[in-house]
């Protein structure tokens, strides 16, 4: 091969590098040398953003109290015969993972799986300083956590505006994979929107509309940034789409702006304050468009209006097919749930409505969400519920006998809800099972509503294990959970 064909062809990859990532028009007119300075151009622009990012995001290293019972779950039955693993030593189960500095007083943000349930929490900073952190809230819906270190001066990370992203612009994910401090990598936005069924009660609801990336993300990189060229955050790595759970896929990383909202609720109500509609959904797809007369698929179809909610008082009917929000076109589910939970309780929406042959524009005053499981930085309880420790819990009156087809006159209180992943979930309590008693030592107290529940449970010490009786179907059972302190 001539020196000439080897000179085109490098000439030709600079030219196309550049092209794709627009440094300039008209490669036909521009020399070797005029390619050669637009890619250092471009390469000085990521290692400029590297040095400006990685001191603000920091690495998390967690320990969490569990029971050998809680670990055993992780190995085979037939290895736990084998070894005959113990069912009730209390063992430290250490985590990793990453977050992000929001201000320079140490508010940081980070993924509820990284920091929601952890007993210890220490931030490590990009120069190696170590801080105790404290947990402020979580939020399992949309697995965010907000945790601070006592400190001042740090240096924060620059907030985008990730309702801009666009397809295929190019971003860098920072953080500490695989105890890896301060990796950078890099990619394109893949997709946006995506909805991967991670995250959810069991009502359906989801706050699910993650960016997609194909910069290298590994365990450990949950709760580090996706940065955008300009040096801003514009999401916060959280989940992998991989065979072996490592980078063999995609990353996806939760869209800033919604991050952003549930950490300024947290720290400044104390918990998560979404807006709701009060409506259940569903995809719309070629069959359903045809059958509605949509000329394609788009929007998504109001399945149910719940009365007495929001959408009822503003006109919402079953089968209207909700085009836009706010002059934002939502084609799936999520997109509408995410667009919701971003405003607050009292404001204001504008729908646009596909109601049989006409479209019509709507005003929805939105409502607060009902407590759901979900919402551990909330405190919020309502008449005859409770939610605590990641269990849900609901008088037996006639309705509940009936709903859930228990027997008339059975004494307890109703488990309706379990947080996946919370310790009332690692203590084994199930949908359905109805608590009648709790001991402590020498405390004894047997319960049959949820007042008494909240009350023995406030009476509980802190930093030890409570036995619950439970029953379960025609089993008598009693299940033990550590109360936090």
């Amino acid at each position: 091969m001539s020196i000439q064909s080897v000179r085109f062809r490098r000439f030709a990859l600079l030219t196309g590098l550049l092209i794709a990532a627009g440094a300039f028009a008209t490669p036909a007119f521009a020399s070797e040398d005029q390619a050669m300075e637009q890619l250092r151009n471009l390469n000085k622009a990521f290692t400029g953003i590297a040095e400006r990012v990685t001191p603000t995001v920091v690495t998390i290293s967690t320990r969490e109290t569990v029971s050998s019972s809680e670990l055993s779950r992780e190995v085979p039955e037939n290895f736990r015969r084998f070894f005959r693993m113990p069912r009730r030593e209390r063992r430290e189960r250490p985590g990793l993972g990453s977050g992000i500095i929001m201000t320079a007083d140490g508010y940081i943000l980070t993924n509820h799986h990284v920091a929601g349930s952890a007993d210890e929490i220490t931030v490590i900073l990009n120069d190696n300083q170590e801080f105790d952190a404290r947990l402020v809230g979580t939020d399992s819906l949309t697995d965010v956590a907000v945790i601070k270190v006592d400190a001042e001066g740090l240096a924060s990370a620059p907030v985008g505006d990730s309702d801009g992203v666009q397809i295929g612009e190019w971003v860098m994910a920072v953080g500490a994979p695989l105890d890896l401090r301060s990796t950078v990598t890099s990619g394109i936005v893949s997709a946006l929107g995506r909805n991967l069924n991670v995250i959810s009660d069991r009502s359906g609801f989801a706050i699910e509309d993650f960016i997609q990336t194909d910069a290298a993300i590994n365990p450990g990189n949950s709760g580090g940034a996706l940065i955008n060229l300009d040096g801003e955050v514009i999401g916060v790595n959280t989940a992998i789409a991989s065979g072996t759970g490592g980078f063999v896929g995609y990353g996806f990383a939760i869209p800033i702006n919604l991050a952003r909202k549930v950490m300024d609720d947290i720290i400044t109500h104390g918990r998560v304050r979404r807006g709701f509609l009060g409506i259940n959904l569903r995809s719309v797809d070629a069959s359903l468009a045809d059958a509605f007369g949509l000329d394609g698929p788009r929007g998504v179809l109001i399945a149910n209006v719940f009365p007495d909610t929001p959408a009822d008082a503003a006109g919402l009917k079953n089968e209207d097919i909700i085009l836009s929000i706010d002059r934002r076109p939502v084609n799936q589910p999520n997109q509408v749930q995410s667009l919701i939970a971003r405003k607050h309780p009292g404001e204001t929406v504008a729908l646009e409505i596909r109601r049989k042959n006409r479209t019509i524009t709507l005003p929805v005053k939105l409502g607060e969400k009902p407590a759901q499981i979900g919402d551990v930085a909330s405190a919020r309880t309502q008449a005859g519920q409770a939610e605590l420790h990641g269990l849900s819990v609901s008088n037996i009156t006639p309705e509940i006998e009936g709903r859930w087809s228990l027997e008339a006159g059975m004494e307890g209180i109703l488990v309706t809800e379990v947080v996946q992943g919370s310790r009332a979930a690692r203590a084994r309590f199930q949908r359905g099972d109805i608590i009648f008693k709790v001991r402590q030592g020498s405390f004894e107290r047997e319960m049959g509503s949820v007042a008494e529940f909240k009350a023995s449970l406030a009476a509980l010490e802190k930093g030890r294990n409570a036995a619950f009786f439970v029953r379960r179907g025609t089993y008598h059972l009693f299940l033990t959970m550590r109360i936090p302190e």
